[in-house]
């Protein structure tokens, strides 16, 4: 009997012993049900953050992290109810209460991330020391938990973008225009696009306002009534001068002339002859830039009329590209946002013009040709007369992409 009474002994001390683990493990899988919900949560601010500071990305300019992408991020993780202990940058500091690391590019997977010190991508981390609570009979008291995100912003899918806000804002009159991007007219007029007898193309055309077309073809149907859109470029901020590099017209007449980078107070006037222009900025004044005649061309330009306008008449070759990187990666001509001077493209048979036509405030033609692998039109109005016009929408050169970007972004991780 002694001998059963100390295996009943036993069997009690068994079966505490055997509670103590089953009410542990049943504490660690409501606690690991409770991080993983808490994990969730902290992915949607990850997300949120992430995402939010990719749609200011156009507006950073070549500034990583820079304070409107800082903050768009924080205001994404208190808009979804968190408190935010502590904000980091580039993968330093420590965690401090719920914590979100801003990195633009991403670093925190190092070379293991193809995206990594990719300055294209936002990359969100939020990080917080969540507490246990049955697991503790286990002896443990705390977990780090943390999501990650990584967002983008893509190409806008529009190339041409009238912005005027009232009346008729894009007119093809018997020209046409083959874009293979889209179209977006801003005015709310009735008539705010309008076609007569051309053939206009593009992947997709919406209209703020509504449509005329007399006759021609117009491809894909508009989308009417359709909300507009603010100006894609209105993130550049105007080159500054020291002086005048030439103070009065330079005008070419013939031969071969070649110009570098400067500000031009009178202007820049082509009649006949060959005009190369080296890389970088012009500033351009007085008259603008007028090419009456002759050849003009330029590889990584931008063309920045302060005064006057920009009118080609009757070049006889047109080749010019815009810059590939800098605060101008993508602008080929940009015009004061306070001269409404018409602008007048006129190419001949092989004109190549890659870049944005940015014309804020001012009223473009384009007439003739263009062969260039994209050009970009951003304007008040425009207006096709004669030869078709071809935009393309190849940006492979721009290792950014496209200069004028989507509104929202996209997670890619």
């Amino acid at each position: 009997m002694r001998f059963l009474k100390d295996e009943q002994g036993q069997a009690t001390i068994l079966v505490a012993v055997c509670m103590v683990a089953v009410v542990g493990i049943a504490g660690l899988a409501v606690d690991v049900g409770h991080l993983r919900y808490v994990r969730r949560q902290m992915q949607t601010l990850a997300d949120s953050a992430a995402l939010a500071g990719a749609t200011e990305l156009s507006y950073c300019g070549e500034t990583a992290d820079c304070g409107a992408m800082q903050t768009a991020a924080q205001e994404a993780i208190t808009e979804n109810g968190a408190s935010l202990g502590t904000f980091l940058t580039q993968c330093s500091g420590s965690v401090s209460g719920l914590t979100l690391e801003l990195n633009n590019g991403p670093c925190a997977l190092n070379s293991a991330d193809p995206n990594n010190g990719d300055a294209n991508y936002v990359e969100a981390v939020v990080t917080q020391t969540e507490p246990m609570y049955f697991a503790k009979i286990l002896g443990l008291n705390s977990m780090t938990i943390s999501a990650r995100a990584e967002a983008r912003i893509s190409n806008s899918p529009y190339c041409v973008v009238a912005l005027g806000s009232a009346g008729l804002t894009f007119q093809s009159n018997g020209g046409g225009i083959t874009a293979s991007c889209g179209l977006m007219v801003d005015s709310d007029s009735t008539t705010a696009f309008q076609a007569n007898g051309a053939n206009v193309s593009a992947t997709a055309i919406s209209v703020d306002g509504g449509d005329q077309i007399n006759g021609g073809t117009v491809s894909p149907t508009p989308v009417t009534g359709a909300p507009p859109l603010s100006d894609p470029l209105n993130y550049l901020t105007p080159p500054s001068s020291s002086g005048c590099t030439y103070s009065s017209t330079y005008s070419v007449n013939s031969g071969a002339k070649t110009l570098s980078a400067g500000t031009y107070c009178g202007g820049i006037q082509l009649n006949g002859g060959t005009l190369s222009l080296n890389p970088g900025t012009y500033i351009l004044d007085g008259i603008g830039l007028q090419i009456n005649s002759g050849s003009l061309s330029g590889t990584g330009v931008t063309l920045y009329i302060a005064q006057g306008s920009v009118q080609f008449n009757g070049a006889n070759g047109v080749d010019l590209v815009a810059p590939t990187t800098g605060a101008y990666a993508g602008i080929l001509f940009y015009q004061s946002a306070t001269d409404a001077g018409t602008a007048q493209i006129n190419g001949g048979a092989n004109a190549a013009f890659q870049g944005s036509l940015y014309f804020p405030d001012s009223p473009v033609q384009l007439n003739g040709s263009n062969t260039a692998a994209y050009t970009i039109v951003v304007s008040r109005s425009v207006q096709i007369n004669g030869s078709d016009f071809n935009i393309g929408s190849d940006y492979s050169s721009l290792p950014n992409g496209s200069p004028i970007k989507s509104t929202t972004g996209i997670l890619v991780e």
